[in-house]
């Protein structure tokens, strides 16, 4: 039996970009957990920024979001048959500050596709240390790819990198529909893969397990309906099921 450790940026972005890949795994037997990011507070002492109050909005779930956030996440990783889900307290970019100041990092959505800012790097090696200190021994480790260049799927994939653990890694849903991106783009040449097919049952998982994360479905889509009929065609297109393994660190 393997174990595997998928990291998560974010609440949401394994269960949207290999949901049904991780209950696959969970049905042959194996054991899989999901460890989250940027599942941190927003700092204690500074105002909630404008944008973070805009998408606190659109999500519509009240006080104590990232508590609330966890909790969604608690249900998703059950109905993807994780054995484990693991988080650590960095606060997810919208919360974040420059260090030392009461400036915003996040103003606007595109800030957070800008490179990661040289006064964060501090941020890399603590995230590599939680990913070090609580690795199983015998595991396969799993990071973004980070299609998007979104500043926190970066910082977990350079991270990732930086332990100096064999990597897998999955494409990032949405980023690689919504964006004018290319998987090839994020591939080196005679990267191995490992693809697993999703049954109808892994499938249902899949829409089951991100229908949790209830705050997140007005941010990116019309419905229910529209979002599990997304997951649907994001597999039949020929994505969601395959991990890949190169050696080499993000560039881009």
């Amino acid at each position: 039996m393997k174990n595997w450790v998928f990291l998560s940026t974010h609440f949401d972005d394994v269960v949207l970009s290999v949901g049904g890949l991780v209950w696959e795994l969970a049905q042959r037997g194996e054991r899989v957990e999901i460890w989250t990011i940027c599942a941190g507070d927003p700092p204690a002492g500074k105002p909630l920024t404008e944008y973070a109050q805009l998408l606190h909005g659109f999500w519509d779930i009240g006080e104590d979001v990232p508590l609330k956030r966890s909790r969604e996440d608690a249900a998703c990783c059950r109905a993807l048959g994780a054995a484990l889900y693991r988080r650590y307290t960095i606060p997810d970019n919208i919360y974040r500050y420059l260090p030392g100041t009461d400036e915003p990092l996040i103003k606007e959505n595109e800030d957070q596709f800008t490179p990661l800012e040289p006064v964060e790097s501090y941020l890399i090696p603590q995230v590599a240390d939680f990913i070090c200190k609580n690795l199983p021994e015998d595991c396969e480790l799993v990071a973004p790819l980070a299609i998007g260049s979104h500043r926190d799927h970066v910082l977990t994939r350079r991270a990732a990198e930086t332990t100096g653990h064999p990597l897998w890694y999955y494409a990032d849903y949405p980023y690689l529909v919504y964006g004018e991106h290319t998987l090839s783009d994020w591939l080196p040449a005679g990267a191995k893969e490992f693809s697993l097919e999703i049954s109808p049952g892994g499938l249902k998982a899949w829409q089951a397990g991100f229908a949790c994360q209830r705050s997140q479905i007005p941010l990116l889509y019309v419905d229910e309906d529209d979002m599990r009929n997304s997951i649907e065609k994001y597999l039949k297109s020929g994505c969601g099921y395959t991990l890949w393994q190169f050696y080499g660190v993000l560039r881009k």
